[in-house]
């Protein structure tokens, strides 16, 4: 980016939301704006092309990121119940206790689990970690917690890059519109 088009980049965008993306300014009057920034059209439809390529390519990486929160969430839930059973089974005294898990896609098998007060927990990256059940508990739940706001997380950020990318839509019509009237007018001045 070029000094002018770094200016141009700040005078249409404004502030920023929470998570630092900058909200496109709607401009009411495109001779105005010009004018005042001293550019040209082409210099201003550039800038907003490129404001709506970052804004599209935040929503795609937005909308990525939140399908895979999306789809941690029932499982962290269903690893959250299992620690509650086993914790319920331990209260009530049992040693082990049988239950059903899937093996593959509608293929279940029975299981005897032993109820030791520990469970290993799968955290990824070829790590398996034993905690108590309390301990366990408490990591799925915070897991859970901070999913759940994650998703809420990118369900405002997609909301906000949605309005950005229509307000930069529209600049973007407003300019080329009025590129179009001052090139008509030329042409009659011409003749």
């Amino acid at each position: 980016e070029s000094k002018e088009d770094g200016g141009l980049f700040a005078a249409l965008t404004g502030e920023r939301n929470p998570r630092n993306i900058p909200k496109a300014v709607f401009v009411d009057n495109v001779e105005g704006f010009l004018a005042g920034h001293g550019c040209k059209v082409e210099d201003a439809l550039q800038v907003l092309q490129e404001l709506h390529s970052k804004y599209k390519m935040m929503e795609a990486s937005f909308h990525q990121n939140k399908s895979v929160v999306k789809a941690k969430i029932p499982e962290i839930d269903r690893s959250l119940r299992a620690v509650q059973f086993l914790q319920s089974k331990q209260k009530e005294g049992a040693k082990d206790t049988t239950s059903h898990y899937s093996l593959a896609e509608s293929v279940f098998a029975e299981a005897a689990i032993d109820v030791s007060g520990t469970v290993c927990l799968w955290l990824g990256a070829n790590t398996m970690v034993e905690y108590t059940y309390d301990e366990a508990e408490t990591l799925l739940s915070s897991n859970l917690k901070h999913a759940k706001e994650k998703l809420e997380q990118y369900s405002s950020d997609l909301m906000f890059l949605r309005d950005q990318i229509i307000t930069t839509e529209v600049n973007t019509a407003r300019f080329f519109n009025y590129d179009v009237v001052q090139r008509r007018k030329a042409k009659t001045e011409d003749k």
